[in-house]
Order: C-alpha cells, then structure tokens, then sequence
C-alpha cells in the first residue's frame, strides 16, 4: 500500500518527465525551423534602393497578413551607397517596415535559393537561364503612389499564384 506522499512524488515525477519531453520536443521544433529560411522572394532593381525595396516591403507585409510562409528581399545590379530617401519616407508614411542596411548586391547564392526572381531592371545574362519575372513600372522618382500603386499590383498577384500553388503541394 502507497503512501500519500509515495503518490505525490509519483505525480511529481511522472509531471517532470512530461514537461520535460514537451520542452524537447519544442526545442527540436525551433531548430527545424531554424534550419530552414523561409522560401524567399528575390526583387532586383538597378540600384537596389528604391523599387526592389518597395516591392519587398510590401510583399513582406502582405504575405505576414495572408499567413504566407515567404519572404522577400531585395537587391540590386549596380547598388547605390543608401537607401532611397524619398522611398524611405514614403514607406514610412504607408506603416511598412524599411530595412536598415544599405543596398545589397545582387548575388549567385540569392539566385539560386530563390522561389522566384522578379526584376524591374535588365538582369545579368546569368540569369537569363532562370525565370525571371519582368515588372515593368514607373519609378517612385515618377511619383511614390503611381509607382507603389504599380508594384502592388504586381505583387499582389505574385502571392496569389504562390498561394495557390503551395496550396496544391
């Protein structure tokens, strides 16, 4: 015959154990998800400063609202030193998140690990041999909303085919 506290330990130990296997199994789950980045999305302007930065900010918004497992980045050809100022100030005003660094260049490894390539500029021949979606749209220089309005239009059809086709996978 057990004793109340014989039981209470019993409950005690069998309650650690449980917790314990749950923070296992937990903590593998964050390092797969570590282990693997999200499918990204790479937009290639000019300088890298201004569309490709646009189209990755919203694309990153959008895809968070529809619970879309994407990310977005941008780069450019030939970057610039900074970010576009007036681009900046305009995302800004539209509640998006600008990221902090400068330009980044367009990359082999940003390329190969793409979902999709989506270019406001002529692309290095290297690329040609891939699918490159071409956006051809005014410059933000143009006038911010017509060339937001432009890319949105695009990107937002871009996350409705890549939704659906995850959907089908």
């Amino acid at each position: 015959m057990t004793t109340p506290t014989q039981r209470n330990l019993r409950f005690a130990c069998a309650s650690l154990s449980l917790l314990a296997l749950a923070a296992c199994v937990s903590f593998a789950q964050d390092q797969k998800q570590k282990a693997s980045p999200p499918p990204t999305v790479v937009f290639i302007c000019e300088h890298g400063a201004a569309k490709s930065v646009i189209a990755a900010a919203w694309f990153n918004k959008l895809a968070s609202e529809r619970h879309l497992p994407f990310h977005a980045i941008a780069r450019g050809t030939n970057p610039q030193g900074q970010l576009s100022e007036s681009a900046v100030a305009a995302l800004q005003r539209d509640g998006l998140s600008v990221p902090s660094d400068k330009p980044q260049p367009l990359t082999p490894a940003d390329t190969s690990h793409a979902l999709r390539i989506v270019a406001f500029c002529p692309v290095p021949s290297s690329l040609k041999a891939s699918r490159v979606d071409v956006f051809d749209v005014p410059g933000p220089n143009d006038g911010y909303n017509q060339s937001r309005d432009a890319i949105l239009l695009h990107v937002k059809a871009l996350l409705d085919d890549l939704q659906k086709n995850s959907a089908r996978q």
